[in-house]
């Protein structure tokens, strides 16, 4: 079932995945938990809302492509300066936020792409 993504839901989308990294990351500084990371629970957020609502497969393989490579790279750069969990929440955050955004995109693209077509 693959629907239009509106602006106003992908940053819904958005809030949600950074408040989900917030509280996650201060749960696990507060247990002094290192080992452990948020991220593939925002992932996998983000997996749920893509299948329930948005299946367009090209655009879901962009957004995850372009979202991990900004997540391994925003990590690298941010721990030396931040520490770990610093970093890594806003990492996760950012991350989530790219993924969105370019999914957003080119959803809405092939949407225009589609209706030019017809």
């Amino acid at each position: 079932m693959s629907r239009a993504v509106s602006w106003s839901e992908a940053v819904l989308v958005a809030v949600a995945c950074w408040a989900v990294s917030g509280l996650g990351y201060a749960v696990l500084t507060a247990l002094d938990e290192p080992s452990l990371s948020v991220a593939p629970l925002v992932g996998m957020g983000l997996v749920q809302w893509f299948w329930a609502r948005h299946r367009s497969w090209p655009t879901g393989v962009a957004a995850g492509l372009v979202g991990t490579v900004t997540l391994f790279w925003l990590v690298d750069v941010l721990r030396p300066h931040l520490g770990r969990y610093v970093a890594g929440a806003l990492a996760t955050g950012a991350a989530a936020t790219v993924a969105l955004a370019v999914f957003t995109l080119v959803a809405r693209g092939g949407e225009r792409r589609y209706d030019a077509a017809r």
